[in-house]
């Protein structure tokens, strides 16, 4: 980034490098709390708009399970579907344990090709998304089903960076964009002449989603900032060694 004004690119929100005026400068040991190659961050060493946007991925993922963007309720095609999607999903989690070393019941199938357990987890979700298609109302099935699922990879995509992975808010983007379809429907739903618990269900999911959607983005916005932050800090950081090192060849001649 050339100034403050910059947009972040989504590359900026990779894992960021510790900077030698935050890690006591070269050569020096790494202070307490601050992540190795060889230590993965625990939870209170994460910042703070990843860890919301996991957050904003569990409450989008449990909202995500009601009927909140079809009329009709409970569907057998659409609860298949989504077991099918949350499948995936753990096929997906295991994937993440397993690059960062941990054990997990897929191991072998890790082992066999490294891409092997992500490929595996997202035909196994998509399987679930062609599902909800086959329900009486083809694309509430399918909205649906895409919830579960971004819901899902947005929440083990930061597990994954809890874990030492790097941060790619990618999935979590789509989370604003489901809120503002939660936002349409949630009219919808209290004018539905329904069932009085199948209407209820319906307008917890909208509420859920909705939620979601709005704390997802205020956390993204939150992201953008801290990328800024850090991109203006390394470049501190980097013209203070310039000038440091300028001032020891100065020193020696």
């Amino acid at each position: 980034m050339s100034n403050s004004q910059d947009p972040a690119s989504p590359s900026d929100f990779e894992e960021l490098e510790p900077l030698p005026e935050l890690s006591g400068g070269a050569g020096a040991p790494p202070a307490k709390g601050t992540a190795t190659a060889e230590a993965p961050r625990g939870p209170d060493e994460i910042e703070k708009a990843p860890m919301m946007l996991q957050k904003a991925a569990l409450g989008l993922l449990v909202a995500s399970l009601l009927p909140w963007f079809v009329p009709e309720g409970f569907d057998l095609m659409r609860i298949g579907a989504k077991a099918i999607v949350l499948f995936g999903a753990w096929f997906a989690y295991c994937g993440v344990e397993f690059a960062h070393g941990k054990k997990t019941p897929l191991d072998g199938l890790g082992r066999a090709n490294k891409l092997a357990l992500p490929i595996s987890a997202l035909v196994i979700m998509l399987a679930g998304v062609v599902v909800g298609a086959m329900s009486s109302s083809a694309l509430g099935g399918i909205v649906e089903s895409v919830t579960v699922m971004v819901a899902a990879m947005a929440w083990c995509q930061v597990h994954g960076y809890a874990l030492g992975g790097k941060f790619n808010p990618s999935w979590a983007m789509v989370i604003p964009l489901l809120g503002l379809g939660a936002l349409v429907n949630l009219p919808v739903a209290f004018t539905l002449d329904i069932d009085g618990a199948a209407k209820g269900l319906t307008i917890l999911g909208c509420l859920g989603v909705l939620g979601a959607g709005g704390f997802a983005g205020y956390t993204l916005f939150l992201a953008i900032k801290e990328a800024k932050a850090h991109g203006e800090a390394k470049k501190r950081a980097q013209a203070a060694a310039r000038t440091e090192e300028r001032r020891r060849k100065r020193d020696t001649q």
